[in-house]
């Protein structure tokens, strides 16, 4: 693996000693200097009383580093357009992963070359260095490199590279490595021969850490900065574009780019992100679904398009890359033709999803699913669009002609629920109302023999005489599931009631009559 890493100084254009200043413990410290403030000999975590005694003309201005982290993180997005590894190193610079992606620019030196030419651009100053572990490249960018002179060591001379640098450039805290320069070790190279256990014995575990992972004896993998694509293409402009054409031909060329591959691989994507790094830095996006699994160019390019208003493209984009977070199976299957002979998506909901979901988000969007329950709100969920099928409620189901089956402990019988196909093993539910309502209301009944419907109810102030009335269909906790109720109250019996206007209900009463505490009555749905 090959890593890079670089520090942000000041801008090469400063030539007035200037520091930010940060107070700790009541005292008043240097947190950052630019090129000639160290150039005169001072350092991050000095004094600023005796950084005045050295450079009484030092410019001073109190640190934001919460501003700061917010300007590396946006310098590690933007370093995107070399990798899709990179995350914010420190508090002063950015690594980032380059195995695999140092060829799509000619070259790992080709690579470094067009990094400097854009951070000089901004006014950033920097130390590149590329090496094979995140510990060597960090080393190398701070005590090797230069303005102007990346560090790039080949790869069977890195260990040379790193051993005439100070201890500090294994990533140590000053204790450590005041510790070791107090017994003569200096330089990285002093530590190679020495025995692991004896170093860490006297100075802890964190020197034979820091050096077996930038020799490559410890993996350190690289955290990016947010979640990595499974697939991505790229297109650079020979000069930043603006316009919202452009914009969106481009989009459609990456669409067609993304597509050849994905159907190589006999894959659709689901989330996508088209990314637009500006001139100055900043990086905008575009971030959608889809309902299903799609490879359809124009489809995808569509959508984009669709969003470009939202893009603020500033003094132009000179990148645009189109990344797949995640992608799915699609087998190839038969399209229609259109009428300019040109094959498209099979019709069908799907492409008005996603042209809804890139307007209002697919979260908004979904459809009401079944699950494998006799507990009337159990029964169906609302599925998002962009969510995967909810798991079901029965423990290990199976699933059987006459629904869902599931082994009982003692027994060879099975519990049927009817949601597939009807047969004698699993007939028919009574009807059910075609709204529910969550939670079921509360009403009140006059009843007087235990079993019987109500003869009259009263629901939202308005009373209901009983016409006609069908049940009960007793329906009781699962008892089965971890955590269900075996409370008597949690035993429901169902009743489908006519009332003189002809409108129907479904009630039920919770609880068994006589029992204690009493019954309660709720109205559960309403018949169309």
């Amino acid at each position: 693996m090959r890593h890079s890493g670089g520090t942000r100084s000041d801008s090469p254009a400063d030539a007035a000693p200037f520091a930010t200043v940060i107070s700790s413990a009541g005292r008043r410290l240097l947190a950052a200097v630019n090129t000639a403030a160290a150039g005169n000999g001072l350092a991050p975590g000095m004094p600023l009383a005796d950084a005045l005694s050295f450079l009484p003309g030092l410019a001073t201005q109190p640190a934001n580093l919460a501003a700061d982290a917010a300007a590396l993180t946006r310098l590690a997005e933007w370093c995107g357009r070399y990798s899709p590894w990179t995350a914010p190193d420190g508090i002063d610079g950015v690594k980032i992963e380059i195995t695999g992606c140092a060829h799509l620019w000619g070259g790992e030196a080709t690579l470094i070359a067009d990094l400097s030419r854009r951070l000089i651009r901004q006014t950033i100053g920097h130390r590149i260095a590329i090496a094979g572990t995140l510990g060597m490249a960090w080393g190398l960018a701070r005590f090797a490199a230069a303005d102007g002179q990346p560090a790039l060591p080949a790869a069977d001379n890195e260990r040379p590279a790193l051993a005439p640098l100070p201890v500090e450039a294994l990533r140590l805290d000053p204790a450590t490595s005041a510790g070791l320069r107090r017994v003569g070790l200096r330089r990285v190279g002093d530590l190679y021969a020495m025995p692991r256990d004896v170093l860490a014995r006297r100075f802890g575990p964190q020197v034979a850490l820091r050096l077996d992972q930038a020799i490559d004896a410890v993996l350190e993998p690289l955290s990016p900065l947010g979640e990595a694509p499974v697939r991505r293409v790229r297109l650079s402009f020979a000069e930043p574009i603006a316009d919202p054409a452009d914009l969106a031909r481009a989009a459609e060329r990456l669409a067609e780019d993304l597509v050849a591959r994905l159907a190589r691989e006999g894959m659709g994507a689901r989330r996508l992100d088209l990314a637009f790094h500006r001139v100055d830095g900043h990086v905008e996006h575009i971030r959608l679904g889809t309902a299903r699994p799609s490879r359809d160019p124009r489809h995808l390019a569509g959508l984009f398009i669709a969003k470009l208003d939202a893009v603020d493209p500033g003094f132009g984009i000179e990148d645009m890359i189109l990344a797949v977070f995640a992608a799915e199976p699609l087998p190839p299957e038969q399209s229609p033709l259109t009428r300019d002979g040109e094959a498209t998506e099979a019709d069908g909901i799907a492409p008005l999803i996603d042209r809804i979901g890139a307007r209002l988000g697919l979260d908004a969007i979904g459809s009401i699913a079944s699950r494998e329950s006799h507990i009337p709100e159990r029964a169906s969920y609302f599925a998002p669009t962009d969510s995967s099928p909810q798991p079901s409620l029965l423990p290990r189901a199976r699933e059987t002609n006459a629904g869902i089956s599931f082994p009982l402990s003692r027994s060879r019988e099975r519990v049927g629920v009817g949601v597939g196909t009807a047969s004698a093993s699993a007939p028919l539910k009574p009807p059910r109302p075609v709204r529910l309502f969550t939670p079921p209301e509360p009403i009140t009944v006059i009843w007087q023999i235990p079993d019987d419907p109500p003869a009259q109810f009263k629901w939202r102030q308005q009373a209901h005489l009983v016409q006609r009335a069908d049940g009960p269909e007793r329906i009781a906790e699962e008892w089965w599931l971890p955590g269900a109720s075996l409370a008597v109250e949690a035993v429901r019996d169902y009743y489908r009631i006519e009332d003189e206007s002809g409108r129907r209900f479904w009630l039920f009463r919770a609880g068994l009559a006589g029992g204690d505490p009493p019954p309660r009555w709720f109205l559960h749905g309403l018949f169309a």
